[in-house]
């Protein structure tokens, strides 16, 4: 029960009790309370957040949304285990606002957590602060800051993963914390979080995917604890899968605010595409679709994880130079790519595949009109240093270098053409085995976070892009030499083969001294001779 409404509800005798029972300044504290709470019009939800989203918002929530909103009413802990896009983040932004609103001022707080800043900014604070101008709720909301007056009611931020301190100081009568994200957060940072749970009205919130790439990991554990009340949202309990109803907005004609709900939600056309690029059994749809924690998950070359965060990431190294990877239609490929890094951002500028690409000379000219466009750019930019075009050599791969070559001694460009044959030796070969091995390797370490949760690269290219990097699987031979899964034996195992991401991987790849000495160019009449099966070492 609300304060107001138990000293307004209370006989005379009752209301004599209550104050009797307290000093002179708790009196005055309370005056002012029941004052801010016969005034506040949104005090009639403190305890009713799904009315003060419905109502006093005029907004729609479906059931699961419903489910969680009270489950933060009545239970200091609630864990969410979600699919992709079931409206958590939307959610979330409410629940905090339900929060600050109905709660007297200067009695509650909320914080949101997320592992990275981007999280934090981009995520559920646009929603914070679009609730807060539609609903002209008090006070005034910045970029992931909410004031009302000279006190800060709400806000977000990100924890480094190692600092046990990052927590400390957080306290209010009223403390809500909503943990975005949750499969990002580590434990040191979860530990610290569990000391602000001994306060009066407190309620943990955890939302977030499944961790793909991580197995038995806070908040895995956190969804299984007795502590916590465990919700799960597979994207086949959404509306667009069960053809829930939605509720209908006071404001909106009925099929605009059903349209506005659904398109925002997971629907088949994702799941089928994700299912067909990552398989039916892998991590990722276990884990986005089925929102279940993966039992057990292979070794990753590269985290899906690292590969998503990197599409946002604007803490990426500076450079203006331009290098080209090409990945020709060979050894089990099945498109002729190229990517394009400029400085450090990363994507794809060209990709084709079938009958187009069997003719050398074609596929050479294409490379060529993309040599020209990177050299313009660097004139541009005024830099000396010639483009790197970083070549696979394997199978018709070597006739392009051979033509990229010899056309460069005739002046029609003048690129460095860099040829590279991955199933040599690698440059370190005593930790790789070949030098496939090495560039993947060199691609996760771009890929993989600091202890800030920074990266060197960003990329800007689709999600099939993205699940190739996350395809291939690793492991040691004899000698310890760290190897990666094979194409063939990719598809063996339904998974396509990673031609998007080895372009990408080849402009990212710059061992020291790497094509420091290329062979000579061939003839158009040799390069003719050149098949994958009977290509010899190739040295750089």
């Amino acid at each position: 029960m609300r304060l107001v409404d138990k000293v307004l509800g209370a006989d005379t005798q009752e209301r004599y009790a209550i104050y009797s029972a307290l000093s002179d300044d708790d009196k005055n504290a309370l005056g002012m309370l029941l004052e801010a709470e016969a005034n506040n019009p949104w005090a009639i939800y403190e305890g009713d957040p799904v009315g003060f989203i419905e109502n006093g918002l005029g907004e729609s929530l479906w059931s699961k949304q419903i489910e969680i909103a009270h489950s933060v009413v009545v239970n200091q802990r609630t864990a969410v285990a979600a699919s992709h896009a079931p409206g958590k983040s939307h959610l979330s932004a409410r629940l905090v606002a339900w929060w600050i609103a109905s709660h007297a001022p200067g009695t509650a707080l909320a914080i949101t957590i997320a592992p990275t800043h981007r999280q934090v900014r981009n995520i559920i604070w646009p929603h914070i602060r679009r609730c807060h101008f539609l609903a002209k709720l008090p006070g005034e909301v910045l970029t992931q800051t909410w004031k009302v007056g000279a006190d800060v009611v709400a806000y977000g931020f990100s924890p480094s993963p190692y600092d046990e301190a990052a927590t400390q100081g957080i306290h209010a009568p009223n403390l809500l914390i909503i943990i975005d994200e949750a499969g990002g957060i580590g434990e040191v940072v979860g530990k610290a979080l569990e000391a602000l749970m001994t306060g009066g009205n407190t309620r943990l919130l955890l939302l977030g995917n499944p961790p793909t790439d991580q197995e038995d990991g806070w908040f895995e554990r956190c969804y299984e604890s007795p502590l916590f009340n465990p919700i799960t949202i597979s994207a086949f309990d959404t509306p667009n899968f069960t053809g829930e109803t939605v509720g209908i907005c006071k404001t909106c004609p009925p099929q605009v605010e059903q349209h506005l709900i659904t398109k925002h939600l997971v629907d088949k056309r994702w799941v089928d595409d994700v299912t067909s690029e990552f398989g039916v059994d892998s991590p990722f749809v276990e884990a986005r679709v089925w929102a279940r924690f993966p039992r057990s998950t292979a070794n990753k070359v590269i985290p899906f994880s690292w590969c998503e965060n990197s599409l946002t990431n604007d803490d990426h190294l500076e450079g203006n130079k331009i290098r080209l990877g090409i990945d020709i239609a060979s050894d089990g490929g099945d498109e002729f790519v190229i990517a394009k890094s400029d400085g450090f951002v990363t994507g794809i500028i060209h990709k084709s595949s079938g009958a187009v690409n069997e003719n050398a000379v074609d596929v050479a000219g294409v490379c060529l009109r993309h040599i020209h466009e990177a050299e313009a750019e660097h004139d541009k930019r005024e830099i000396l240093e010639p483009v790197r075009v970083k070549i696979d050599t394997i199978g018709v791969g070597w006739g392009v270098v051979s033509m990229l070559q010899k056309w460069g001694t005739e002046g029609k460009h003048k690129s460095k053409i860099v040829a590279v044959n991955v199933a040599e030796r690698a440059k370190d070969h005593e930790k790789f085995k070949n030098m496939r091995a090495e560039m993947w390797w060199n691609g996760r370490t771009l890929l993989q976070p600091n202890g800030e949760g920074r990266q060197d690269i960003r990329l800007n290219v689709e999600r099939k892009v993205l699940s190739q990097l996350a395809g291939p699987t690793f492991k040691t031979d004899s000698a310890g030499r760290t190897q990666i899964e094979s194409k063939v034996e990719m598809k063996r195992r339904g998974v396509s083969s990673p031609d998007q991401a080895e372009a990408v991987l080849l402009a990212l790849y710059e061992p020291k001294n790497f094509g420091a000495t290329p062979p000579p160019p061939m003839s158009f009449g040799q390069v003719n001779q050149f098949t994958g099966d009977n290509f010899t070492n190739l040295v750089l």
